[in-house]
């Protein structure tokens, strides 16, 4: 018997393929049974596109991108204020953009983030999503250069991110960070690669059970010392006219189990969960004595002690602190976290936290038309600036996308979706209307902002509410109402009245003494370690599970022709041009 392979949950990266470890891939699967992009139509936009919708061709190599499913999801929302008056939320459009592209055993996951606002750095996110998917599909799996290991993934990534920027140049369009993603089965191993190349302060994770949340992308910023929040640290697009900022692009590996949740964030998502941000500690100061006393003080001139962190322990907590928001969630709701609830439990504390900074902008005093000096102008200014100093957050456009590892392979060996994504899946192959699913989390003035659950996520009975439920609706269950009265003895034989024949089904059902056994095997008439004999009536007449037949689409369904907005470019990964498989191998 081979010995399976174990990884631990160790990060490897560097500015290089080369610098991550290489590891063997099992096959990549062709069948999709999640495709998703937003907000709005997403990349789908660099084909003209307005609305997410079922196209009539294919589209970055998929037809449908708005197959959502539970255990794969993605969400835009604005943090910003709303124009008390005009009621125009601050910072529209959202300039951020996410794709993700889930097969049987591979996912690949996007995220976009425009830099600064407007529709430039929108189409920039757009395009660079568009330009990576039809890429990483074309590639993989029309041309069916699949990778083999984790370092043909990486380079397939960093060739995406190349296309991206090109999809950006022939758009005309501003500049964005890009984060890729794609998660693989890896061979004589129960675990999966994370392998991701990213440019920017658009972040990837792994939410594990077992090794709570660690940061995939770590190598591209530096915890150890302060950065400032307002720098992406590099971007896509024209930043000197024609070439990209590549200053912190980095290539990371990693591994993670089957349950596990690998999703990616805007910064407005991680930097809010920064303790200085959130205004729950300061950063570290070289001198003491010039500790600013004015930033610890109330309203009420009371003086509040806040810890200095160092920028490694403000990381440490962020991942924390992410960590204690998804447990409030499961334990409010009884229930294992999903993708889809994962994404709504980040976005609503987000939406909470910077809830005070944002009613002090939506003051209506603020835009009321009077007469006002230039002092008093100038001094109301300040004061607002000084509140919104004060309060916790940042505000700016948050976006997560989240898949759970290994959840569409889960029956019969492979993998096989519940009866509702089936019939979903199946209804949008045959042309049928798409399934009805809630839309993303509207703008901040529909979500509540006093830290409820969002309404959108219904409390659901726990596994053992449930088990217990089933069995008291069972007429023999010792549980269920009126119970007939125990029997003394120890022994597992049914109690009979005298008058009810010694091999025929009495005429109420039997009652079982509780003292618990372990059986060693079951028949249709044996129970017990004893296998005391029992009529075939005793047993409950469940029928068999029902679970319809899937349908998928097929491999030469999975095509990206050639866009009629953006040009076609040489790709590099011609048979003649692609190296051996022998060559990528580290010589020993």
């Amino acid at each position: 018997v081979v010995k399976k392979i174990k990884f631990g949950p160790e990060i490897f990266y560097g500015n290089k393929p080369e610098s991550v470890p290489y590891v063997e891939l099992l096959p990549l699967s062709d069948d999709i049974v999640a495709s998703y992009t937003g907000p709005g139509s997403g990349l789908a936009y660099a084909e003209g596109y307005t609305d997410n919708e079922h196209y009539t061709h294919l589209v970055a190599g998929v037809k449908d991108w708005t197959l959502r499913e539970e255990q794969a999801y993605g969400a835009s929302i604005s943090l910003y204020e709303q124009h008390p008056i005009s009621g125009r939320i601050s910072g529209e459009p959202i300039a951020d953009s996410f794709a993700l592209c889930v097969r049987r055993n591979n996912a690949i996951l996007m995220m976009a983030d425009g830099v600064n606002w407007g529709e430039k750095s929108r189409l920039a996110a757009r395009c660079a999503l568009y330009g990576s998917m039809k890429y990483l599909n074309y590639t993989i799996f029309d041309r069916r250069h699949k990778p083999e290991n984790t370092q043909d993934v990486v380079r397939l990534l960093r060739k995406a991110l190349d296309e991206a920027h090109r999809a950006i140049i022939s758009k005309e369009a501003g500049l964005t960070t890009l984060c890729l993603c794609m998660v693989c089965e890896v061979a004589n191993s129960d675990q999966h690669a994370v392998c991701c190349v990213n440019v920017g302060d658009s972040l990837a994770f792994v939410y594990s059970a077992n090794n709570a949340i660690r940061e995939v992308t770590v190598g591209s910023h530096d915890v150890g010392s302060e950065r400032d929040i307002r720098d992406a640290g590099g971007a896509l697009g024209p930043v000197d006219g024609v070439n990209p900022e590549l200053h912190n692009l980095t290539c990371s590996v990693t591994f993670c189990h089957k349950g596990d949740m690998v999703f990616l964030t805007t910064d407005g998502i991680s930097d809010n969960f920064d303790p200085v941000v959130t205004k729950i500690a300061l950063p570290t100061r070289a001198n003491d004595s010039n500790f600013n006393t004015k930033e610890c003080m109330t309203s009420n001139s009371n003086l509040v002690i806040k810890p200095e962190m160092t920028p490694k322990e403000r990381h440490t907590y962020a991942m924390k602190e992410m960590e204690k928001v998804v447990h409030e969630f499961e334990l409010s709701t009884e229930d294992r976290c999903s993708a889809q609830a994962f994404c709504g439990a980040l976005l609503q504390h987000v939406l909470t936290l910077t809830d005070t900074k944002r009613k002090i902008a939506e003051n209506p005093a603020i835009y009321a038309k009077h007469k006002t000096t230039k002092q008093e102008r100038k001094r109301r200014d300040s004061e607002i600036v000084e509140k919104m100093s004060k309060a916790p957050g940042k505000l700016d456009h948050a976006s997560v996308i989240a898949v759970e590892v290994g959840a569409f392979l889960r029956q019969g060996g492979q993998s096989q979706m519940k009866e509702a994504n089936n019939a979903a899946v199946t209804s949008s192959l045959t042309g049928s209307q798409p399934r009805n699913v809630p839309d993303s989390p509207p703008t901040p003035t529909h979500l509540p902002l006093c830290g409820s659950i969002p309404p959108s996520y219904h409390f659901k009975k726990s596994g053992a509410r449930k088990f217990f439920a089933k069995l008291k609706s069972l007429p023999t269950s010792p549980t269920s109402h009126n119970p007939p009265p125990l029997p003394s003895s120890a022994s597992c034989e049914p109690i009979r009245t005298s008058s009810s024949p010694a091999l025929n089904l009495p005429s109420s059902p039997p009652v079982f003494n509780c003292t618990p056994f372990f059986p060693t095997s079951f028949s249709s008439n044996t129970i017990g370690h004893d296998s005391q004999k029992l009529p075939q009536e005793c047993f409950l007449n469940l029928p068999p599970p029902k679970f319809p037949n899937r349908r998928f689409p097929k491999a030469a369904d999975v095509h990206t022709p050639t866009s009629p907005t953006i040009m076609e470019s040489p790709l590099e990964l011609d048979i003649t041009r692609f190296p051996h498989r022998s060559q990528l191998r580290p010589s020993c």
